[in-house]
């Protein structure tokens, strides 16, 4: 019988001893308790994701109906399968792709809650502070990219790509040069070295799970 949930650690534990076990992936999730096809899921968020895709979604998220349609079209025009397409458009698992086809397929509609503001479409003009408060929004208060896009009324895009420049250049890479405003072309060393510390401080919230990743990690080293 499979178990309900796992611990984030109980998860990288399982994933790393998956690739070093050789068995096909349905042999390993039945050996060892875990759902049809989890594994997979957890595979690629800790890939797109890190250690932050292995957390459980504390509510339920809320997509909206021109992400929902962007998602179908991309399946029946053949650009990817249902996994693909949940890690390019950062869904929490396949399953949602797939019932978001079959719906469309049965001419039932893809709609958004009743209650949710329409998310834009088309980019829209934001300041450096206002990307760093969404990426902020995504990284530190655990939100999706289309709850951002709804909070601030950007484009799910938009949203997606901050995050993904923050994360692999920091917050000097939302930075618009196509500006001229003093506080988004001319960041001094001092601008610099404080942008970096915010964002540690929004990436190392959770410190507990910081510091046993770390000695998980040292331990691996150890053994390697």
């Amino acid at each position: 019988m499979s178990r309900s949930k796992f611990t984030v650690l109980e998860k990288l534990n399982l994933i790393e001893d998956y690739q070093q076990s050789g068995l096909p992936r349905a042999t390993y999730e039945r050996q060892h308790g875990i759902g049809k096809d989890t594994l997979r899921s957890w595979l690629i968020r800790y890939q797109r994701d890190g250690l932050e895709g292995l957390q459980e979604a504390k509510k339920n998220i809320h997509y909206s109906k021109e992400l929902k349609h962007t998602v179908v079209f991309a399946y029946l025009n053949g650009e990817g399968t249902f996994g693909e397409l949940a890690d390019r458009y950062g869904l929490r698992n396949a399953t949602q792709a797939q019932n978001w086809v079959t719906k469309y397929n049965e001419d039932k509609p893809l709609t958004a809650s009743p209650s949710r503001k329409r998310v834009p479409t088309m980019p829209k003009k934001t300041t450096f502070e206002e990307r760093i408060e969404i990426v902020e929004y995504v990284v530190k208060h655990k939100h999706s990219y289309a709850e951002a896009a709804e909070h601030f009324q950007v484009s799910y895009q938009q949203a997606q790509s901050w995050v993904l420049k923050a994360k692999n250049g920091g917050y000097e890479a939302l930075v618009d040069n196509r500006g001229h405003h003093r506080d988004e072309s001319e960041l001094t060393d001092l601008d610099k070295a404080n942008l970096r510390i915010r964002q540690l401080e929004a990436e190392l919230k959770d410190k507990e799970l910081v510091e046993q990743f770390a000695k998980k990690l040292l331990e691996l080293q150890r053994k390697g």
